[in-house]
């Protein structure tokens, strides 16, 4: 058996101390000085050079002109100098210029690398453990897992709004690589249906979603509104304003962390019982915009939850099959494939088939269009039809829009 390097990523809380803290903001805002200068730069040289060209130039000269830089890891600005290069390469292609940062607006975070073991866990005892960080030192790290193993490659030290640091350490370990399935059982291909009111359907009906499960943000909606209304009385930069701001980043996350908890778990199952699972291609963003759907289609997660079954299903040699959003699977009879133009109006819920007389719940349909769409695809697929592409995320796509 082949094997592969593979990234793994550990995220732990860390606590660090006030002296600690002030290190990490002045490394968050250092970055973020640094990428506004760099994008200056490379916006100038790009009216000049023109097309997508510009000079690629290094912290190192900023530098002499703004000595706090030199306070900071320099790998941390190091990274942000790649990751701007990576920004323009992007935006320039499309015409577009790069976002300067702003201090109350960007994620406070920063990356740095592992080099001449300048980044290490030590162990002291069972119940404390430390991460040594360039500049910042013996920080303590919460270990609530096993340490993946391998070579540690990088770190991201980030603060997030309720006030906690966390760091991510990204470890590079040797992984027995996997092999795609070539056969695909009908029972072992799982549909879901987008549904708003309760997030998916499912094809086999084993996890269908009721609205009890979800709505992690409606649910905290009010106790959000009532710790907002008290920040709002408050004067902007005092202590008690960023005490009462922790507390309403806070409301937030455990509505983030319930949602992630919850598609996390279904996922898991989802790419332990089946061999692969098709969802619809829907434009989520466009859906957010229309009919004041916003709060509700981002609320759900459903994107959150394509992007897990995508790499939870490759890790175990399986696809998810994203059928394309022209496919009429809610139109479509499921048992004689007749055509129901009227069904295009979303209030009809339940319909009768013009032609074979069979009643249809218009999400349990859209289901088993759905399943048997992916089917053919896959056999399609295994059967080498070029119509297909499989992306290096194990997502099957369709080139074109289906005929149907």
């Amino acid at each position: 058996m082949a094997m592969v390097k593979v990234n793994k990523v550990l995220r732990c809380r860390i606590k660090p101390e006030p002296a600690q803290r002030i290190i990490f903001w002045k490394t968050f805002g250092c970055c973020r000085k640094t990428w506004n200068l760099l994008l200056d730069e490379r916006i100038k040289s790009n009216r000049e050079l023109g097309g997508v060209k510009f000079k690629n130039t290094t912290p190192a000269h900023l530098k002499k002109s703004y000595k706090y830089l030199n306070e900071v890891d320099s790998l941390a600005l190091a990274n942000t100098q790649l990751e701007l290069n990576q920004a323009c390469k992007r935006q320039f292609a499309k015409g577009k210029n790069p976002n300067f940062k702003r201090k109350g607006r960007d994620k406070r975070s920063y990356t740095t690398n592992a080099t001449n073991n300048n980044i290490r866990l030590i162990h002291k005892s069972d119940t404390l453990n430390l991460l040594r960080l360039p500049k910042a030192g013996d920080v303590k790290i919460i270990l609530h897992r096993n340490i993946p193993g391998g070579e540690l490659k990088h770190v991201t030290i980030k603060e997030t709004a309720s006030g906690k640091f966390y760091a991510s350490l990204v470890y590079e370990v040797q992984k027995e690589e996997v092999k795609l399935k070539e056969h695909f059982a009908a029972d072992k291909v799982e549909a879901f249906d987008y549904s708003m009111p309760s997030l998916i359907v499912s094809s086999s009906g084993s996890f269908d979603v009721t609205e009890k499960d979800i709505k992690w943000y409606r649910k905290l909606e009010k106790k959000l509104s009532c710790a907002q209304r008290k920040l709002s009385r408050m004067k902007y930069g005092s202590h008690n304003y960023w005490k009462q701001s922790h507390k309403v980043g806070a409301i937030h996350e455990k509505a983030a962390n319930r949602r992630k908890d919850f598609l996390h778990k279904l996922s898991h199952k989802v790419a332990d019982n089946f061999d692969a699972a098709a969802v619809e291609d829907i434009n989520l963003q466009v859906m957010a915009k229309a009919l004041n759907f916003g709060k509700s289609v981002y609320d759900n997660g459903f994107g959150m939850l394509r992007n897990f079954l995508a790499y939870k299903l490759q890790a175990k040699g399986k696809i998810l099959v994203k059928i394309h959003p022209l496919y009429p699977s809610s139109q479509l009879c499921s048992h004689c494939k007749t055509k129901n133009p009227e069904v295009k109006n979303l209030a009809v819920r339940e319909w009768d088939c013009p032609v074979c007389g069979h009643h249809h719940h218009r999400d349990k349909n859209a289901c088993e269009n759905l399943k048997d769409h992916a089917i053919e695809l896959l056999g399609r697929w295994t059967s080498g039809d070029s119509s297909l592409i499989l992306t290096p995320q194990g997502v099957l796509n369709e080139k074109k829009a289906p005929t149907s």
